[in-house]
């Protein structure tokens, strides 16, 4: 289940949750082929200063109640690995199953009060699981970190393995590394999986406890219980001046040491004292950094270089004081300081201050929204004129709500209470004519919205009726879904004994778990999303040009299924879009017309999928390589294309690429980013979105970040001609517009580097 990113041993840091609870009228994902993946309202959520790349957070060690000397982890026996595994250098290799253990624990369900061993009780980044087994592991004589992985060839593709590894196992634990998802698998984005966890350096010869099982329940194909292959690799720290991995997974500097790379968004850097040079943590005694640098005193406190005045800045170097770093590109992890109150963005001057809050044509923000936490300055645009949300957009005035266009970031200004998404006007009446004050969950505004019936489209301007949810039926369409019943197929289980309607079956197993009500199909019979669902082994394959309704097919037996579990992954003349360990879809191969969705053909070697609409495409070959700089519009003005243009790409952590593309009168944009066959090549938890600036190259248009099911959910596709989903690409004065590829930072998502990708880019005439 995609749950969780890397942490160190040190213990428990934070966690990528994949899941959270969505408002009664928000489309949510019913969890076919595309689970966890958050609904795109379009807004950019990109503010602020730009963010520490992040090196690795050292904690005490656990200091938790002492489970004895015994051999004993809880209630569970201990298996030794080092008399248990397989030696080779400095790898130990271990073939063990789960099943036993799941019998013996799991006789009826499963309970949270079976659980053998509980994750700490303050923490909620250790899942519960099932089938636990325990193991312990004694270091060498020479301290080291340890790199502990479920992911080899031994452990199957579905198994979705949980570890948890501490220096000392009760019970419940005190604290515990954990991880349930492998963040360094990035094969395909879909299915990974099996887990991984490396440690902080050890002293030689110390003992940490491995508790390994299922995570519960588990998720549409994956298993909770069964074989695994788990391997502990003993690492030596990297010594001052050597190479290491930024994110620890591999490469950790010894203690007293810090990985600090070249710039914020560096994979690699050199192993420096702690306190010595930017980006390294601050010493906890003083001076906590060495001359020239000042400790930042952040969630995680570095050491940082301090900007002149309009310098650039980033997590390495800060703004002087009174000044704000700006961003000017979404994505960007470098900005330009600029004086507080001088610019949209900037912060704010002091109630008081000569010259005012803001200079001449900016307001400071809570002028329009005295709840305002972060008080900017920003324009404001009148009622009835443009507004925008994010970078290069205006507030509208008070009394009116920004109301944008479909799945985009500009709009116009609306009086409240006239038209669906505005505010509610104060006094009665709060809404004009039919519309409703309703608020879509808790803390959520009061918005005047339509109420949408049972069983009907729910969207931004649709709320569904009580005792009903909004979840999505077509998956490239994040903005709009079906409310279903709770209890009813195409709803919310039901929390009483009959969860669900007969025939309909809940999702969940666990009557403490969420889930949809479905109707279960099997082989060769229709499914409908969200109402219905295949059962287990089968996949529904979507009928030509429907995004909503299939037929239940045998897993990895035509295109557009998934890939079988076990080898062969795919009957004969198909390819798996994934590999072993990853999962994906089967493939068959494409010679002229291909998928650039649904990943359901395979272009010929040296040939991507180019498409023509968001589910169209031909296969051809690139038309070449990105070519820097491309970071922002503004570098990428004068070569702008005007036909359909293919190019490959990597995005680095924080890199932004952009391409400048003419558009004829009334013309419309077409764009996707893929691994060139409609799969997406993001880091595991990471996401790649798409933004779409004006003419100006500063304002934005839109900003789309999950389009698709299977693969290519994590990765963005743009179609102008979709008017009800990308209208902020449609209908475009004639001019040259900007699309930027990203990878997503978030409060869920954090993605790494992707080495390799293929961005389409296509202008369109009128239709």
């Amino acid at each position: 289940m995609n749950r969780f990113k890397y942490l160190s041993l040190a213990l428990c840091a934070g966690a990528f949750v994949a899941c959270s609870s969505e408002s009664p009228s928000t489309p949510t994902d019913a969890g076919q082929a595309d689970t966890g993946a958050a609904t795109d309202t379009g807004n950019p959520t990109d503010t602020g200063t730009p963010t520490d790349a992040g090196t690795p957070t050292d904690a005490p060690r656990d200091a938790g109640a002492d489970a004895g000397s015994g051999p004993r982890c809880g209630s569970l026996s201990l298996l030794n690995l080092n008399t248990a595994g397989m030696r080779s250098g400095t790898t130990t290799r271990y073939m063990g199953d789960t099943n036993a253990a799941y019998m013996a624990q799991v006789p009826t369900g499963r309970p949270t009060g079976r659980t053998p061993v509980l994750p700490p009780a303050s923490n909620t980044t250790c899942t519960a699981m099932t089938g636990q087994i325990a193991m312990s592991y004694t270091t060498g004589a020479m301290p080291s970190s340890l790199r502990i992985s479920t992911t080899n060839m031994g452990t199957p593709r579905n198994f979705d393995t949980v570890l948890w590894v501490t220096t000392r196992c009760a019970t419940t634990l005190t604290a515990a590394a954990c991880n349930d998802d492998d963040p360094d698998f990035a094969a395909s984005s879909d299915r990974r999986v099996s887990s991984l966890v490396t440690t902080e350096t050890l002293p030689a010869n110390t003992t940490v406890f491995i508790l390994l099982g299922g995570f519960y329940p588990p998720g549409t194909g994956t298993i909770d219980h069964g074989a695994f292959e788990l391997t502990v690799v003993e690492n030596v720290p990297v010594a001052m001046g050597g190479s290491c991995r930024v994110d620890g997974t591999a490469d950790r500097c010894a203690d007293g040491l810090d990985c600090v790379g070249a710039d914020p968004g560096a994979a690699m850097g050199t192993c420096r004292p702690r306190g010595a040079v930017a980006g390294s943590r601050c010493r906890t005694s003083a001076p906590e950094c060495d001359t020239g640098l000042t400790c930042n005193n952040g969630t995680t406190p570095i050491c940082v270089n301090t900007a002149m005045p309009g310098g650039r800045c980033n997590a390495y170097t800060a703004c002087p004081t009174g000044s704000t770093c700006l961003l000017n590109v979404l994505g960007a992890i470098e900005g330009t300081c600029v004086a507080a109150g001088s610019a949209a963005g900037a912060t704010c001057r002091m109630a008081g201050s000569m010259g005012g809050q803001c200079d001449t044509g900016l307001v400071c923000s809570t002028t329009i929204d005295p709840t305002d936490q972060t008080p900017t300055c920003e324009r404001v645009s009148e009622v009835g004129m443009p507004c925008g949300v994010g970078i290069g957009g205006a507030l509208c005035p008070a009394g009116s709500t920004c109301v944008t266009v479909a799945g985009g970031a500009i709009g116009t200004c609306r009086a409240n209470g006239t038209v669906a998404r505005t505010s509610c006007r104060a006094m009665a009446p709060r809404c004009d004519g039919t519309l409703q004050c309703l608020r879509q969950g808790d803390g959520a505004p009061e918005l005047c919205v339509n109420r949408a019936m049972s069983a009907g489209t729910c969207d931004d301007e649709n709320y569904c009726p009580d005792m009903n949810t909004c979840y999505l039926t077509d998956l490239s369409n994040r903005v709009a879904g079906r409310c279903g019943a709770e209890g009813t197929a195409g709803g919310a289980c039901g929390t009483g004994t009959t969860r669900c309607t007969a025939p309909a079956m809940c999702s969940a197993t666990d009557v403490t778990q969420d889930g949809i009500c479905q109707n279960v199909s099997m082989e060769g019979q229709p499914c409908v999303r969200p109402v219905s669902r295949c059962g287990d082994g089968f996949t529904c394959v979507l009928n030509a040009g429907s995004q909503t309704d299939g037929v239940c097919r045998r897993d990895g037996s035509v295109a557009g299924a998934e890939c079988r579990a076990t080898e062969p992954a795919c009957d004969t003349g198909l390819n798996c879009g994934g590999t072993f360990l990853s999962g994906g879809v089967c493939q068959g191969a494409a010679t002229a017309m291909c998928d650039p969705l649904n990943g359901t053909t395979r272009c010929p070697t040296g040939q991507v999928c180019v498409l023509t609409a968001f589910n169209r495409g031909a296969c051809a070959a690139p038309t070449g390589m990105e070519m820097e700089p491309n970071n922002t519009p503004a570098a990428v003005m004068a070569r702008a294309v005007t036909a359909p243009t293919t190019l490959r790409g990597a995005l680095p952590f924080g890199d932004v690429d952009c391409v400048a593309v003419t558009v004829p009168a009334n013309g419309r944009i077409v764009a996707q980013v893929s691994d060139g066959n409609g799969r997406c090549p993001a880091p595991f938890q990471g996401a790649i979105a798409l933004d779409m600036y004006d003419t100006n190259g500063t304002t934005i248009r839109g900003a789309v970040t999950r389009t698709g099911p299977f693969g290519l959910g994590a990765c963005a596709t743009i179609d102008g001609g979709r008017a009800n989903v990308h209208a902020f690409a449609g209908n475009l004065a004639a001019g040259t517009y900007y699309v930027c590829a990203r990878g997503v930072r978030d409060t869920n998502t954090n993605t790494g580097a992707v080495p390799d990708y293929v961005l389409t880019v296509a202008p369109q005439a009128a239709n």
